[in-house]
């Protein structure tokens, strides 16, 4: 049983990492974007739809990179008063907080993903310039708040897992 956790953990670090490696091809192409509205600007052609990508593209990027900067431990995190407590209070209050954080991004994860089903399915589109059906770009923010939300679980469990081998 140890193994098969073992190479969950070791796959979903690598889903972590894929979904960060698709954010930074996503400021990438917001970089692009708005160079390229800037240099069509200058050369006064209009170009519709760079400043809507560039929008979407942020959206991807900030969505993309949640799951991986969860696993690097780069959120905000309130250690002035973790580290106030003892260890075990510590670790209830952790447990406590992977839960809460849990619910709410298996909650978030489930509401976009309606939203994106919605949008298909009603055929929405974007009311800028260059109409495009809105679940496309939305699918980018669906993708990574469902890798937040395994993310977050994952760790839960894992902390779970870990009290109980260290009261052995």
């Amino acid at each position: 049983m140890g193994r098969f956790f073992c190479a969950v953990d070791r796959g979903l670090g690598k889903l972590y990492r894929l979904s960060g490696y698709a954010a930074a091809i996503c400021m990438v192409a917001i970089a692009v974007l708005v160079l390229g509205s800037i240099i069509s600007r200058m050369m006064s052609v209009y170009v519709p739809g760079l400043t809507e990508y560039s929008g979407y593209a942020m959206a991807g990027a900030s969505f993309l990179a949640l799951a991986y900067t969860f696993e690097e431990g780069g959120h905000i995190r309130v250690e002035l008063v973790l580290t106030r407590l003892s260890e075990s209070t510590r670790w209830y209050a952790e447990i406590w907080c992977l839960g809460v954080a849990s619910v709410i991004g298996v909650f978030l994860a489930t509401y976009l993903t309606r939203l994106v089903y919605y949008s298909w399915k009603f055929e929405e589109y974007s009311e800028g310039a260059d109409a495009i059906l809105l679940w496309k770009p939305q699918t980018m923010v669906m993708v990574g708040s469902i890798i937040l939300a395994i993310c977050i679980v994952h760790h839960f469990i894992k902390c779970l897992l870990s009290r109980q081998y260290q009261t052995r």
